[in-house]
């Protein structure tokens, strides 16, 4: 009887000595999760490259090999060479004129269809229309982004070289051609000798922004008309008309107190629409 019941012992002290040494079942259920943690906490490679690109990019650039580039063109106005064709230009600024006005924009800021923000949309209309004005290896443009109001616009094609401030509006008149970006100041305001920052400045200098689509002339070669695509006012949509002229009636009144101007607005610059790079 004894001899039985050592028999049977013995396989349990064997079992016991055997779980003291490997692990019981349940330290082999921990182990797995306690090691997936220690892989999560201990590998980061998504945080090791971030911090290795921002190492390269706070590095300090090596020294230049070449000469450094030119500082930002401050411009000192003047209009630059117009290359476009003028009659063709005239016929596309008509047809872009159309597309526009059958749209009825209202004019309003924050949908880009005040002034400004309809020269934009002509200027962008032209170089896809004009394939060789949206040329960019040639030509480049004010930016919806960079140069919202007509008076950054003004600013940018002064600083690029293709900005003529007028001085003698009646003499200047000749100058206006299809393509020509016009500039008008405050409501009844005489301008004289206005300076680039005069004219940039809100409240005092540039007020409005047309595009010309059309030009009238005389016998002699003079301009006698002039028609601009805009945004008007709150009270009409973008449309069409014509710039004061001494054609008779109320707007030969205009033109005698202010030539070429936008009724009551006085013209005070103009631009080329393409800017030559």
């Amino acid at each position: 009887m004894k001899r039985i019941t050592t028999y049977l012992t013995t396989p349990l002290f064997l079992s016991l000595a055997l779980c003291f040494f490997t692990g019981c079942s349940g330290g082999s259920e921990k182990t797995p999760a306690k090691v997936s943690d220690e892989t999560t906490t201990t590998t980061a490679p998504a945080d090791t490259q971030t911090a290795a690109v921002i190492q390269d990019t706070t590095a300090a650039p090596p020294p230049p090999t070449e000469e450094p580039s030119p500082a930002p063109n401050t411009g000192s106005g003047g209009l630059a060479p117009h290359e476009a064709d003028e009659e063709r230009l005239s016929v596309i600024l008509d047809l872009i004129s159309q597309d526009l006005e059958a749209q009825q924009l209202e004019y309003r800021s924050d949908l880009g269809q005040d002034c400004s923000g309809i020269y934009h949309k002509i200027k962008d209309m032209v170089q896809r229309k004009m394939k060789e004005l949206g040329d960019k290896s040639k030509y480049h443009y004010p930016t919806y982004a960079e140069d919202r109001d007509s008076r950054a616009v003004a600013k940018w094609y002064h600083n690029n070289n293709n900005l003529y401030i007028v001085q003698d509006a009646k003499a200047d008149g000749n100058k206006i051609r299809p393509g020509t970006v016009m500039f008008y100041g405050q409501t009844d305001k005489q301008y004289s000798n206005p300076s680039i920052d005069e004219l940039t400045t809100r409240g005092v200098g540039i007020m409005h922004i047309a595009v010309v689509t059309k030009v009238e002339k005389d016998d002699a070669g003079n301009v006698t008309k002039y028609t601009i695509m805009h945004g008007r006012n709150t009270k009409y949509t973008a449309s069409r008309t014509g710039g004061n002229c001494d054609c008779g009636g109320s707007t030969a009144k205009q033109h005698a107190k202010f030539p070429f101007g936008n009724w009551n607005q006085p013209w005070v610059a103009m631009a080329n629409i393409e800017t030559p790079l």
